[in-house]
């Protein structure tokens, strides 16, 4: 195979395999690729991690929630326990909390009273400072993505500044 090809088909490999890594990041996201949702009923609680007195934001696909913020790890809500908010009807909602208790694991739990339409969630609270230092959280699927794509440019970068490469 010539070198020529070579090159190209490393660069075209190289981008491809960036490509996949960026948007497997997309599909594979949450909520919809984190289980089964047979009600149709889908709820977030971002940021995944808070520091005690912290934060976050729980939303879903469908009004008319109660939603209960639990202590523990997977916690059900009592039969007749109050909720900490309600939405109101529509399509979908977005609720901030601030949590006031000690470190640990929150559920969140959102449903429609008297319906099969429910969804949880669950948020870690840290008893330290979060790292402010960075706005978004980097996963290891983008920084691959990230070092693949600079290949890709260092190899067009090349075969540009040297053409007796190519």
């Amino acid at each position: 195979m010539p070198a020529r090809s070579i090159h190209r088909a490393a660069a075209a490999l190289v981008a491809a395999t960036a490509i996949t890594a960026l948007t497997a990041g997309g599909a594979l996201a949450h909520p919809e690729a984190e289980g089964d949702h047979p009600s149709g009923c889908v709820l977030t609680a971002e940021p995944g991690t808070i520091a005690v007195g912290g934060t976050f934001t729980v939303e879903g696909n469908f009004g008319g929630a109660s939603i209960f913020v639990l202590a523990g790890a997977d916690a059900t809500p009592a039969e007749d326990a109050v909720p900490d908010a309600t939405t109101p009807e529509g399509d979908s909602f977005s609720v901030t909390f601030t949590h006031t208790g000690s470190a640990g694991d929150i559920t969140v739990v959102a449903l429609i009273p008297e319906t099969e339409c429910a969804d949880t969630d669950g948020v870690t609270v840290t008893a330290t400072l979060p790292n402010t230092a960075a706005d978004q959280e980097s996963d290891v699927s983008t920084t691959i993505a990230g070092v693949l794509l600079l290949a890709t440019a260092l190899v067009i970068a090349r075969r540009r500044l040297n053409p007796d490469l190519a």
